[in-house]
């Protein structure tokens, strides 16, 4: 995935967007000098480059102008922002020089205003497109060799350049915001989004908000998607037709009716179309559907959105259900080459922060821990009686514990039982490891109890520590 950044190599936007990549697990990143704002979106509006980064305030010299301008009629979405640390640096072309001017970008000299003033005063300034490019014109004799330039550390080093002193920044606290932002692009096509509920209604809501794409709906229930369609959630209902002409269906229905619908309409799509499931097993999927869709002519590929609320409902639904949450893509027998990379593209644009690509097999067993136990747990521990008498007696710990309780019984009885060869095997050892704190209980034994509670902060810690860009709470 390319990444064009305002700058040249050793500008500050080139250190971020590698943190970027990094937190939204953008694959394969190759990185793109584009030396301005308008640069950036330029490469992005020609397909380029498929993000863009660029800074858009300093708290000491305020909004950056050119980044503002450059994005007021540039359709996109922003990502991810962070704040980085500046600290600029002077620079010379030999040792010895004496300074008859001060080159940078406009920004670096604002930021730097009260320390030049104080150190060289009556110096003159020349505004320059980046703090690293008036590192490179210095290094090329396009500067003056007398010219002074303010620049990142690592970048005066890069260009071989003479370090006179460090962090000329007024405000050692000096930090820029930097984003990192995507293009909505404007495509025209047909999606149908099957099953109207929380998941599909905020699914088709999405994509109408952050795409053009023409959505149609259907639910087993008319008088859901009728209300969808007076609402604007979507353009149409969808006919037989449509199924035969869609660009994409995205199914959201129980598992069991999943997959008889997926049989029921694949032999009926258009060869180049696609699929993307929303179930939450996967590997049998995989196995069953992935051979009929590649035999028809379909792309299918298996999806998960680990995004919800704990009661469910077209009337519940919103926009934004998934911004920031993690996207599964599970590949198939059926998943051409480029799907992988265009799913991932076209769920970043509608809100996911993560897409994750993983097997079914491991899919299915990942989930029965971070989803389907949690349930488990959350269900069983409501029922007991004092839990009726809570009022009063609660903190975080038990809203935590008992909010996912409010499953819906019919499809989660479903989830379990598809993927009870993972489930079953995280039941056993959830109910070793109570069934060992019940017994130091019992026991009265205060040092096992302690060995076994400081054996479960301390895999807490490990598991945070392993995942520091997603902690687990």
């Amino acid at each position: 995935m390319r990444i064009a950044y305002q700058g040249i190599p050793g500008c500050n936007s080139e250190a971020i967007a590698s943190v970027f990549a990094l937190n939204l697990d953008i694959p394969s990143p190759k990185y793109l000098p584009a030396v301005h704002s308008a640069g950036v979106v330029e490469m992005l509006r020609k397909g380029e480059a498929d993000y863009g980064v660029m800074a858009t305030r300093n708290l000491i010299a305020g909004e950056v102008a050119e980044t503002k301008t450059a994005l007021s009629d540039f359709p996109h979405r922003t990502l991810d922002a962070q704040w980085l640390p500046i600290h600029h640096c002077l620079f010379v072309k030999e040792p010895g020089v004496q300074i008859a001017c001060i080159a940078s970008h406009i920004q670096a000299l604002g930021q730097c205003k009260k320390t030049l003033a104080k150190r060289y005063p009556g110096i003159p300034q020349m505004a320059v497109e980046d703090t690293a490019i008036a590192a490179r014109y210095l290094a090329e004799g396009k500067l003056p060799p007398d010219t002074g330039v303010l620049c990142r550390k690592n970048a005066g080093e890069m260009f071989g350049l003479t370090l006179v002193s460090e962090n000329l920044e007024d405000d050692s606290r000096n930090m820029t915001e930097f984003v990192i932002i995507q293009p909505v692009h404007q495509v025209s096509k047909t999606i149908i989004v099957a099953g109207l509920g929380l998941i599909g209604g905020s699914m088709a809501k999405a994509i109408k908000k952050h795409t053009d794409c023409r959505v149609l709906g259907w639910n087993r229930t008319l008088s859901v998607a009728e209300q969808a369609l007076r609402e604007g959630t979507i353009d149409g209902i969808a006919t037989d037709a449509d199924f035969a002409s869609c660009d994409m269906l995205i199914p959201v229905l129980y598992p069991t009716s999943t997959m008889a619908f997926l049989q029921e309409r694949i032999p009926q799509m258009k060869k180049g179309s696609m699929v993307v499931d929303l179930v939450g097993v996967k590997a049998r999927y995989a196995a069953e559907i992935g051979p009929l869709a590649k035999a028809c002519g379909v792309r299918y590929t298996g999806g998960h959105p680990m995004a919800g609320l704990a009661k469910a409902g077209y009337e519940r639904s919103y926009a934004e259900l998934y911004a920031g949450a993690n996207m599964i893509l599970v590949p198939t027998a059926a998943t051409e080459p480029g799907d992988l990379e265009e799913l991932t593209s076209f769920f970043r644009n509608i809100g996911f922060g993560v897409v994750k690509v993983c097997s079914g097999e491991i899919h299915d067993r990942m989930i029965a821990h971070t989803s389907q136990l949690a349930h488990v747990v959350s269900n069983s521990y409501v029922k007991s009686p004092v839990s009726t008498n809570y009022s009063g007696f609660t903190g975080g710990s038990y809203k935590d514990m008992t909010r996912i309780a409010c499953l819906n019984e019919k499809v989660w009885t479903e989830l379990f039982l598809w993927n009870r060869d993972a489930l079953l095997p995280e039941i056993d050892d959830l109910i070793t490891n109570i069934t060992k704190v019940r017994d130091a209980i019992a026991a009265n034994d205060a040092a096992r109890l302690e060995q076994l509670l400081r054996e479960g902060r301390e895999a807490k810690e490990k598991i945070d520590l392993s995942n520091p860009d997603q902690p687990s709470g």
